[in-house]
């Protein structure tokens, strides 16, 4: 059984990464309400194995790992959403008032939208980005950069069209 402490300090925690934990789920996801049932899933389950985190410093990156993990489980397991409403309304502080922008960032692949919702959104740097997602360094600055590339070819496709 936690103690009244553990319980104040996750709460906390939690509190403080909430704007984090919905950009991430809606990197993943681009749904709003799949998106908020999965980072609900996730913050139960931290707190369910709370006693399995080994350090508090690695509180957030152990959080986000569980996160990307549910993201990912709640998508092998639903329908593809078709209600273009959903996909549009992004909310929990990501609003995107630029519709390209929107539009292109959902040409990335989930690994990229993560890798960049991370870094750009949230600070995170590549080897925090690294340890979350389970991968090289080189791997998170290839993904932010084949992003940065894939957005900035579509921006500027959509520029010229103008």
């Amino acid at each position: 059984m936690r103690s009244r402490k553990e319980d104040t300090w996750f709460s906390k925690e939690i509190q403080a990464m909430a704007p984090t934990i919905f950009r991430v789920a809606f990197a993943i996801l681009r749904n709003l309400p799949d998106s908020e049932d999965a980072a609900q899933n996730a913050v139960l389950k931290a707190y369910t194995h709370l006693d399995t985190l080994q350090e508090k410093r690695y509180f957030r990156t152990w959080m986000i790992r569980i996160l990307k993990n549910e993201c990912l489980n709640f998508r092998r397991s639903q329908k593809p959403v078709s209600d273009l409403d959903a996909c549009v309304n992004v909310g929990y502080e990501m609003e995107v008032k630029d519709l390209d922008l929107n539009r292109a960032f959902d040409l990335l692949s989930p690994d990229e939208r993560l890798a960049v919702t991370l870094y750009y959104y949230d600070g995170y740097s590549t080897h925090e980005i690294a340890k979350i997602c389970e991968v090289s360094d080189g791997t998170v600055r290839s993904r932010l950069s084949r992003a940065r590339e894939l957005l900035r070819k579509r921006l500027t496709e959509e520029e010229t069209k103008k």
